[in-house]
C-alpha cells in the first residue's frame, strides 16, 4: 500500500531483497488535475520484486505514466528507470551523477573503480566474490538513459509544488535533493538518513568525499525544513538534530581512524578491518565481500579527509596508498 505523506505526495516502500538496507522509500507526486504530470522520485533495484512493488503503487493511485527524478547514481535508486520511463517521460538527474549512471551501465565504470580500490589496498582476491554479489553491479539498469539534467536552483513543478534542485555532493559526487521552500519539504535521497548514516566513499569524480558531504550538510542546515522525506528508514522528526548527530558521528570516525593508524603505515583496508561496524558478524573475515567494500570506502573517505587537512601523511608503498599519523 502507498502512504500519503502530504497533499498529492505518496510514499511507496519498495523491498530490496537480500540487502542490508531492506527497502527504499520511493515517492510519487501526483498531478492535481486530469492530464497533469506525475513525478516519481527514485525507483529501486532492477529486479522484479521492486518493479512489482512500484507497479502496485501506480495501480493504487491510478497512474499510468510519470516523469522521474533520480537523486543519485546508486542502483537502488535508478535501477528501474528504463522500465518506468515511457516515450514521453522526462527523466531528471544532476549532470555529474547522470553521466556516471550512463557510464555505470558499461563494464568500464566498474573496472576503473576496482582499480581505484586496489590502489587503496582492497585485496584483489576479494574482487571475484564482490563482483558476483555486489548489488550495485547486479541490479543496475541495463541501458543508457536519456536524462534531462537539472542544475542548482532549477525548479520542477508537480502536484502544486515548486521543487528547487539542491546539489548535495558527498554520498555520491552529484547527489541532488528537491526542496519546496513554501511548504518546507525536502526530498533528501540518501543525503540524510535517520536509522543509519549514509555511506561516504571514494568515487570516480570525488577525491575528498567526506569534505564534500560535510559541506553539503552545512548547506542543507540553512534551509527551513519541517518535513524531511528520506530514501531509507523511518521518518526523521528533527532534521537539524539529525545533522548534529551526523557531524558528531564523523568526528568520532575520524578520531577512531586516526587512533587505529597508530605509529604504523596502514592501508585503508587495514584501517577498515579494525574499525567498529554495526553488522552481525563475529569478525572481519565473516564480512560479506560487498560490506568489506563499503567499509573500506568509508575508511578511505575519512583518511583522505585527514590527509587533505594535513592531520596525517600518505605515501605509496608498493603502488598502494598507505597512511601514517
Amino acid at each position: 500500500m502507498v502512504t500519503k505523506v502530504a497533499d498529492n505526495i505518496y510514499k511507496k516502500v519498495v523491498p530490496l531483497p537480500n540487502n542490508p538496507l531492506r527497502e527504499i522509500n520511493a515517492y510519487i507526486i501526483k498531478g492535481e488535475g486530469q492530464g497533469d504530470k506525475n513525478l516519481l522520485i527514485d525507483t529501486g533495484f532492477n529486479r522484479p520484486e521492486c518493479e512489482e512493488a512500484l507497479k502496485s503503487a501506480f495501480d493504487e493511485l491510478g497512474i499510468e505514466k510519470t516523469d522521474v527524478f533520480i537523486t543519485h547514481l546508486h542502483s537502488d535508486h535508478c535501477g528501474l528507470v528504463p522500465k518506468f520511463a515511457k516515450e514521453e517521460s522526462v527523466i531528471y538527474s544532476g549532470e555529474t551523477d547522470g553521466e556516471l549512471m550512463n557510464f555505470e551501465a558499461g563494464n568500464l565504470y566498474w573496472r576503473i573503480l576496482d582499480d581505484m580500490f586496489l590502489k587503496f589496498g582492497f585485496p584483489k582476491a576479494e574482487f571475484g566474490r564482490n563482483t558476483d554479489i555486489h548489488p550495485g553491479r547486479k541490479y543496475v539498469h541495463d541501458s543508457k538513459i536519456d536524462f534531462t539534467y537539472v542544475n542548482e536552483g532549477d525548479v520542477l513543478e508537480y502536484g502544486g509544488y515548486r521543487l528547487k534542485a539542491i546539489e548535495t555532493p558527498g554520498h555520491t559526487p552529484g547527489h541532488m535533493c528537491l526542496y519546496d521552500e513554501e511548504r518546507k519539504i525536502l526530498f533528501c535521497g540518501d543525503h540524510i538518513l535517520g536509522t543509519i548514516t549514509p555511506n561516504i566513499t571514494i568515487e570516480l569524480a570525488a577525491d575528498n568525499p567526506l569534505q564534500d558531504y560535510l559541506n553539503s550538510l552545512a548547506k542543507v542546515e540553512k534551509l527551513d525544513v519541517e518535513l524531511l522525506l528520506t530514501a531509507h528508514g523511518t521518518p526523521v522528526d528533527d532534521m537539524y538534530q539529525r545533522i548534529e548527530e551526523l557531524y558528531r558521528h564523523h568526528e568520532d570516525r575520524l578520531a577512531e581512524a586516526e587512533y587505529i593508524l597508530g605509529d604504523e603505515w596502514k592501508t585503508p583496508y587495514e584501517v577498515a578491518r579494525d574499525m567498529t561496524w554495526e553488522i552481525e558478524c563475529r569478525n572481519w573475515e565473516e564480512f560479506p565481500a560487498p560490506q568489506k567494500w563499503f567499509a573500506t570506502g568509508e575508511a578511505i573517505s575519512h583518511l583522505q579527509y585527514m590527509y587533505y587537512k594535513g592531520r596525517i601523511k600518505r605515501d605509496e608503498i608498493g603502488d598502494i596508498y598507505h597512511y601514517h599519523r
